[in-house]
């Protein structure tokens, strides 16, 4: 028995999780303790080995020595900096019996101790999986306020994950006043709603028969786990007749508003009229489920900006630079090339896909439009500046050029995503997230954006005269692409 004891251990600690679980199904024994009174569960947990935990979790195996009084599994993987553990541990929180938002005696949740730790990846986790940021301690202290207090390089990354997009942000509901006005008051407010709904369900039909976009029955898609979340929608990894899929499902409001169906409509017209490897394939639409959903092609990795400054075991080389930057400038050179060209308007890492071969897909297109829509609609009065700060151009801070605003503002911001992929620094890197608002003040006095000090001169020569304050003084995305094939062949040798 003490063999065998000792064999399952032996096979822990050298990190063979299937031999363990075979081992296992022979022994049917998942509650042998180690000689220095360790489980096989707790083992299991130390070493982030997930499959075995799981194996052992469902079969009541003992946790022995026990947690600290209310402390979680979920606790202790983010205290052990177990990445893809948390991961599997929340995609099946109800299995494992808790909450994202559990307390431990100090008041303690599981997004306090990643803040705590500074890692970045686990907090941005946490709030794709709905984790409060506004639960105090015991010491009266939220996430987000130690994340203000705290110093620390690993900070910025996690203020920047609190700040980008607001995940806690309730929808509001727009007043749908053109459709009601035209429905006779003696009408139930059931059979309103209906109309209402039915109006904008017209639109949308009529929007998929112009843009002859595929039409996606809602029982053939499968919703699995979460891979993001915006402010407006939940993307999960899904299966589409056998294949496997992103699904962006949209919030229920876009369903129950003129305003967010137009915006998805518009959104709609501009995945249409793109193909390109560099962007992401739009393959259809569902507009039979509670929640409008687009169906895009799925990347199996993760974003520019995990794969520059999170991967901890792969440095990118200054050959994938290149080839990462050139792949940006042929998709946003196809962008601009289409009739009338399409702005993206919120280009930064995080919105740049990669696949485990680093090859690139730009997503996200919810702020694209056609360059001609800033002249012919209202939009461009109300809604210039818009995107994200740091890799914003001059003229979106200001409306009264919203009649000038082109192609010009993604070669501006492709100026910014290059610093970050050559010098692993965030275009106005001295400016802390939660300061970001005062890159306008910079901005406005005309300050040359900062080109850190490792960037080779060819590349820096490109940021200037991407980041230039007259719009018409930027090269074209292609201009741009044949500059960095050019640098390459200095720097690379084929």
């Amino acid at each position: 028995m003490g063999n065998q004891q000792s064999q399952i251990f032996r096979l822990i600690n050298l990190g063979q999780e299937d031999e363990a679980i075979k081992h296992l199904q022979i022994q049917k024994n998942v509650n042998q303790i180690s000689s220095n009174g360790i489980s096989i569960l707790r083992a299991s947990l130390e070493r982030g080995q997930s499959k075995l935990f799981k194996y052992c979790y469902v079969r009541n195996a003992v946790l022995m020595p026990a947690l600290e009084k209310n402390r979680t599994i979920l606790h202790r993987s983010i205290e052990l900096g177990y990445y893809d553990f948390t991961w599997k541990l929340l995609r099946a929180s109800k299995t494992f019996k808790f909450s994202v938002d559990d307390q431990d005696i100090y008041g303690q949740t599981a997004l306090h101790i990643a803040v705590e730790l500074q890692n970045s990846d686990i907090v941005a986790l946490l709030l794709k999986y709905n984790a409060r940021k506004d639960l105090k301690n015991t010491s009266g202290k939220s996430p987000y306020d130690l994340a203000l207090e705290t110093k620390g390089k690993g900070m910025e990354g996690i203020l920047e994950q609190f700040n980008m997009e607001d995940y806690l942000a309730k929808p509001t509901h727009d007043d749908i006043s053109p459709i009601r006005d035209q429905v006779s008051t003696q009408v139930s407010k059931e059979t309103k709603v209906d109309l209402e709904k039915s109006a904008k369900i017209f639109l949308l039909e009529k929007t998929l028969e112009e843009s002859q976009v595929p039409i996606i029955k809602g029982d053939e898609l499968e919703l699995m786990e979460i891979i993001n979340k915006g402010s407006s929608c939940l993307v999960y990894k899904g299966k589409w007749r056998g294949s496997e899929v992103a699904i962006k499902q949209f919030s229920t409001e876009y369903s129950e508003s003129d305003k967010k169906m137009k915006k998805f409509a518009k959104e709609l017209q501009v995945l249409t009229q793109v193909r390109h490897p560099n962007l992401l394939l739009l393959m259809g639409i569902c507009i039979d489920k509670p929640n409008l959903c687009l169906v895009t092609e799925l990347v199996p990795n993760l974003t520019l900006f995990y794969a520059i400054h999170k991967n901890k075991e792969k440095k990118l080389t200054l050959g994938e630079r290149f080839n990462i930057g050139i792949q940006l400038c042929k998709g946003i050179a196809y962008l601009h090339s289409n009739e009338p060209p399409i702005i993206h308007r919120d280009l930064k890492p995080e919105n740049c896909l990669m696949d485990y071969n680093l090859n690139v897909k730009i997503a996200d297109f919810g702020l694209a439009r056609f360059s001609s829509s800033f002249i012919q609609t209202e939009e461009s009065m109300t809604t210039i500046c818009i995107g994200t700060t740091r890799f914003m151009a001059p003229e979106l801070f200001d409306n009264s050029k919203s009649d000038t605003i082109g192609v010009e503002v993604d070669i501006w911001a492709l100026g910014c995503l290059i610093i970050e992929i050559f010098s692993n620094k965030r275009p106005w890197h001295y400016i802390s997230s939660s300061k970001a608002n005062s890159i306008f003040f910079e901005i406005f006095n005309k300050k040359p954006i900062p080109i850190p000090e490792n960037v080779v001169p060819e590349i820096a020569e490109i940021i200037k005269d991407c980041c230039k304050y007259n719009p018409k003084r930027r090269p074209s995305a292609q201009q741009v692409l044949e500059r960095l094939e050019a640098a390459k062949s200095i720097y690379i040798l084929n």
